[in-house]
């Protein structure tokens, strides 16, 4: 392997462990008092700044970075979304999972996943929940690439929480089916 190959392995090593070092920390995975509600209590100011910093990073044509990223914003989302903060985060990733762009697309997706995986269906009103739906569904689609069809399905299976009122109606069922 030459030296090249092994810095850029190592960068993205590094960076994989920065990434879950940063949400571990987030979320306070250690469990440690002193740390509890640490992101809450961070200056709103500061949060945001890190927030778009996190989102500029999203779309990145690496997998493994999106998919990092991803995970942090899905960590933070899980802590701020039940307070009602960060409101335009979820109607954002749904309309960039339209995007032409494939990388735009993929990490919308990606973190649409996580979210569902991270948040209870209370944490959401009706409105993001089928925004949610809407978006995975509207991403399967046996003419264009694969990689957005495959994130949809594997997101669309911690969404199933929140469609039970979706499957209520027949309509709406039958469109998810």
């Amino acid at each position: 392997m030459t030296r090249e190959i092994a810095d850029e392995s190592l960068d993205d090593a590094t960076r994989q462990m920065a990434s879950i070092i940063f949400k571990n920390f987030i979320i306070n995975r250690s469990k440690d008092a002193k740390f509890d509600n640490y992101w809450i209590n961070l200056d709103s100011e500061f949060k945001n700044q890190i927030k778009m910093a996190v989102l500029a990073t999203l779309a990145s044509p690496k997998t493994l970075v999106r998919n990092q990223i991803a995970n942090i914003l899905a960590s933070i989302a899980s802590i701020e979304i039940p307070r009602k903060e960060w409101d335009e985060l979820i109607p954002n990733l749904c309309e960039n999972s339209t995007s032409d762009d494939i990388n735009i697309k993929l990490a919308s997706l990606t973190t649409l996943g996580y979210i569902c995986e991270e948040l209870y269906p209370e944490d959401l009103n009706d409105h993001l929940k089928n925004n949610i739906i809407l978006a995975l569904t509207n991403n399967i689609n046996n003419d264009g690439p694969i990689e957005p069809t495959k994130l949809s399905i594997k997101a669309l299976l911690y969404s199933v929480p929140y469609t039970r009122p979706n499957f209520q109606v027949q309509q709406e069922r039958d469109f998810i089916m």
